[in-house]
């Protein structure tokens, strides 16, 4: 028998999508703030995308970071990708897992 149920694992999932407001991206040593893209939700996963259209923030990225309403960092990616003229996806995914001990 489990003892961890499907509702719990489902609202911490949610509570985890809910805490990301925004992104910062670094490009060319400079934090640019930019929207949620869109949200994936599938099973225990959750993906966040930001989206950089063709003219935004050309130049080196080199970080891209989830924040909270707070500006507080909640996940940093580290990244080194030369942007020039064309659009760019960067996703995060995140899989909500709980163990639980047998004391």
């Amino acid at each position: 028998m489990a003892i961890v149920q499907n509702r719990l694992l489902e609202l911490l999932r949610d509570d985890l999508s809910n805490h990301v407001a925004n992104a910062l991206i670094n490009v060319d040593g400079q934090l640019k703030p930019y929207p949620i893209f869109k949200t994936s939700i599938s099973g225990m996963k959750v993906t966040k995308y930001i989206y950089l259209d063709d003219v935004q923030s050309q130049g080196q990225i080199q970080a891209a970071s989830l924040v909270d309403s707070g500006g507080n960092a909640l996940a940093v990616k580290p990244l080194s990708i030369t942007k020039g003229d064309s659009g760019l996806l960067i996703a995060f995914e995140f899989e909500v897992k709980v163990e639980v001990g047998t004391s």
